[in-house]
């Protein structure tokens, strides 16, 4: 177990084989910009639904700043929301499957 300078635990380092997968989704770039815009947009790691950060999940979508956190975001919108927008996060790791 890591503990930060509070002494609280911290998520343990990705893999190796997370990691690649995590620099092939930035390499991608947001699903959804690409899917919906047909543009690279610069990712971060959106943790799909029960996959938490601290298990450094693969099933994970790179998704900008705006689909992530932002005002279209999904953190904004909740899941309900934004999943009726752009699609589930399902349809979306396969998406991202198929193409990586």
């Amino acid at each position: 177990m890591t503990l930060n300078t509070l002494g609280k635990t911290m998520a343990k380092n990705p893999n190796q084989e997370t990691r690649e997968h995590y620099k092939k989704l930035v390499d991608f770039g947001s699903v959804v910009s690409e899917r919906e815009y047909g543009v690279y947009s610069t990712p971060c790691i959106h943790h799909v639904t029960g996959a938490g950060m601290g298990k450094k999940s693969i099933h994970a979508l790179p998704l900008c700043h705006t689909h992530h956190q932002g005002s279209e975001g999904i953190h904004h919108l909740g899941n309900k929301v934004w999943e009726e927008k752009y699609g589930s996060q399902e349809e979306l790791l396969q998406y991202i499957k198929e193409r990586i």
